[in-house]
């Protein structure tokens, strides 16, 4: 197996919002991870997936309002998933969640959520997957349907389903994330979690007590209107992915929608808000 990827290190003026634009735009390349820093961020992808054309397709290395700088790297064979074991510490939230992997030893926490990392986006370190999972150890989740958009590894379906929702729906886009839900359920005995490999539109059938959505702000945004069509009158909305000084932004979004603003959780200028659906007619 050929493990040899291309590092691309972006320097970024102003980072914000050109990181992440940055990530949103590359996301849908084959890029498959990102590490942000001081100075902007640096982006993964296979040597085999890498064409220096590729870059021609983003759009923001185009822009006039960002100054941005990069410089390719090729990064040795190495075993990518045993390197994100190896700095994957296990992630204690509020004294009764903990998030860890298989070979950590267990905590014997009221609630505790065993995922192999691998790749896949949503270890529990990220301020986004915190501030939601604060959401949910607060709720009473008893007998409610719920849909996890952009699911990740399932940390939040498979908590849902451990405070007692009736039923998950997780869906994510990426087929890595699909493939290590899949395991990460198995891994914690879950029955009530159902995971496909599709966008939320495969949703519009239904309608759901909560939705969770843990994904950039430009993603986010495209699925406002598909979260209408899977809510009902007093559907709780939970989402993640921008920063503080979005929020007026998101809020006013939400609104025009019939989404209306309850409260919000900050951490390192990190965003989860959360909203109620009022529908006008049911």
């Amino acid at each position: 197996m050929n493990n040899k990827y291309i590092s691309i290190n972006f320097n970024i003026s102003p980072i914000y919002p050109g990181t992440e634009i940055l990530i949103a735009e590359m996301s849908q390349l084959k890029f498959e991870m990102f590490e942000e820093n001081d100075l902007g961020l640096i982006a993964y992808i296979k040597l085999e997936d890498f064409k220096i054309k590729l870059l021609d397709e983003i759009s923001l290395l185009k822009s006039t309002e960002f100054k941005i700088s990069y410089s390719i790297n090729l990064i040795e064979d190495k075993n990518w998933n045993k390197e994100w074991e190896n700095n994957f510490d296990p992630v204690e939230i509020n004294d009764e969640c903990v998030i860890r992997a298989p070979f950590h030893k267990a905590f014997h926490k009221k609630y505790e959520v065993v995922i192999m990392p691998q790749m896949s986006f949503g270890t529990g370190h990220h301020e986004t997957t915190q501030l939601i999972i604060e959401y949910i150890l607060e709720s009473n989740l008893k007998k409610l349907t719920v849909s996890d958009i952009g699911c990740g590894t399932a940390i939040l379906s498979i908590l849902c389903e451990k405070k007692g929702a009736l039923k998950v729906d997780a869906i994510d886009i990426d087929k890595r994330c699909y493939d290590n839900s899949i395991e990460n359920l198995k891994r914690n005995k879950c029955e009530k979690v159902f995971v496909q490999n599709s966008s939320s539109e495969c949703l519009t059938n239904n309608k759901y007590d909560l939705i969770l959505c843990n994904i950039n702000l430009n993603h986010l945004v495209d699925n406002f209107k598909n979260f209408t069509t899977i809510s009902k009158s007093n559907t709780v909305l939970i989402i993640s992915g921008f920063y503080k000084e979005d929020l007026d932004f998101v809020n006013i979004k939400l609104k025009n929608l019939n989404f209306y603003f309850k409260d919000f959780k900050e951490k390192n200028n990190w965003v989860s808000a959360r909203y109620t659906y009022r529908k006008i007619i049911d």
